[in-house]
């Protein structure tokens, strides 16, 4: 390969070279081409660029790596790769500035297949902002149900935040870091740690024919499984995002909610606004319902048991907020004594409102008051105790005076 043909092949390459990794194992080896297709001109024994040309406005050096010569850069490249062997993208995304749901996917996918990394080495170069490494780290990891270890190879930018803290820097570069990525890559020294590891892993693969066949046939399984990983997180994403959508729904309509009383007798209760729609139910005059919406094609939309109902609003009219006297009465003479017809009640029983009554946030007619519930509003009784009813109110508990309930 020419080099400028080496140079525009990284270029379209780079990317995934240096935010998502060179995993030779895996066969994604992206600049092994290097050693593959060069040609026979002869090269620079020092650490010269093989590419001559790059549209950069920062320096590149020329300096051959240092090994191993930083100890917190060491510390990072060995908890990343860690979280790497065992699939753990919590960590790895807490070590870099971003990690991809596909990447995520990948990441948890390999894990199945390949893990106990070990005997890392870390090459570093000056990277091109300032305080910042480019480095490749070699490492050796196992495939799942061989014995014999199997070289391999990463590429990272690492950077410093404000607070002087090492991370992955994975996002997108600028043209001076391509250009300047692309140039340290090109150096001899790279280049030849790069060939070093693929003819490692080659030699490693010829020397135990179960060993190829296994790294052969990995990247279709990890490839296939990180497709499933991915698939489910969207799926998982989607149908939360739906809920919380119909929970914001609901919390609206709750809001925007009134309590109104039927009129009349044996008014059918319907599961749609339509004569047609089956019939759930039947009115008895007095029950109160919650009204989510006052429909112009004259239906009401109403909670009945837990469940969104329809009834013609010309049965319907609003209830007065009757709380108030409710309240005083509460503090009667026989506030704390059980009416006879709550006495057997029992945890699970359903529970129904005979005269509004406050609904509140503890069992004292002190307790802070969250909502009225109305004549024929139904709930679960979660317990009884010291003439208090403790149920379940939107979904949260709250307490009732028992004497109102039946």
């Amino acid at each position: 390969m020419a080099k400028r043909g080496f140079k525009e092949y990284l270029s379209g390459k780079y990317r995934y070279f240096i935010i998502g990794g060179l995993f030779v194992v895996l066969l994604v080896v992206l600049i092994i081409v290097w050693r593959k297709n060069k040609n026979s001109s002869t090269e620079s024994e020092d650490t010269a660029s093989t590419i001559p040309e790059l549209e950069t406005t920062v320096e590149v050096p020329k300096d051959k790596y240092e090994e191993n010569a930083y100890a917190d850069v060491n510390s990072l490249v060995s908890s990343y790769l860690g979280a790497m062997s065992t699939g753990d993208t919590v960590t790895m995304a807490s070590l870099s500035s971003s990690l991809s749901d596909d990447m995520k996917a990948f990441y948890e996918a390999q894990a199945k297949y390949v893990g106990n990394y070990s005997n890392y080495n870390v090459y570093t170069k000056k990277g091109p902002a300032e305080n910042s490494y480019f480095l490749l780290a070699t490492y050796d990891l196992l495939i799942e149900g061989q014995t014999t270890p199997l070289p391999a190879l990463i590429s990272l930018y690492v950077c410093r935040n404000d607070s002087g803290s090492l991370y992955i820097n994975s996002e997108s570069l600028t043209a001076d870091e391509e250009a300047y990525i692309l140039e340290l890559v090109a150096q001899k020294d790279f280049a030849d740690l790069i060939s070093q590891v693929e003819m490692d892993y080659n030699s490693a693969l010829e020397a135990d024919s179960n060993l190829a066949a296994a790294a052969n046939a990995l990247k279709d399984e990890i490839n296939k499984d990180a497709q499933e990983i991915l698939v489910a997180k969207q799926q998982k994403d989607l149908e939360a995002a739906a809920e919380a959508e119909a929970q914001a729904q609901a919390e609206a309509q709750a809001a925007s909610s009134t309590q109104v009383k039927c009129t009349s007798e044996n008014v059918n209760i319907r599961a749609s606004a339509s004569t047609d729609a089956e019939s759930i139910g039947k009115t008895k005059a007095g029950d109160v319902y919650t009204q989510y919406e006052k429909m112009e094609n004259g239906w009401s939309k109403i909670d009945y048991n837990g469940t969104e109902a329809y009834i013609k609003s010309e049965f319907l009219e609003p209830v007065e907020d009757t709380s108030a006297s409710e309240s005083s009465s509460e503090g009667g003479e026989n506030a704390g004594e059980q009416s006879s017809s709550s006495k057997n009640f029992k945890p699970g029983d359903k529970i129904t409102v005979k005269e509004n009554v406050n609904v509140r946030k503890s069992a004292s007619e002190t307790g802070e008051k969250i909502s009225t519930a109305y004549r024929g509003e139904q709930f679960e009784l979660i317990e009884l105790s010291n003439g208090w009813c403790k149920i379940k109110y939107k979904g949260e508990e709250a307490f009732v005076k028992a004497d109102y309930v039946e």
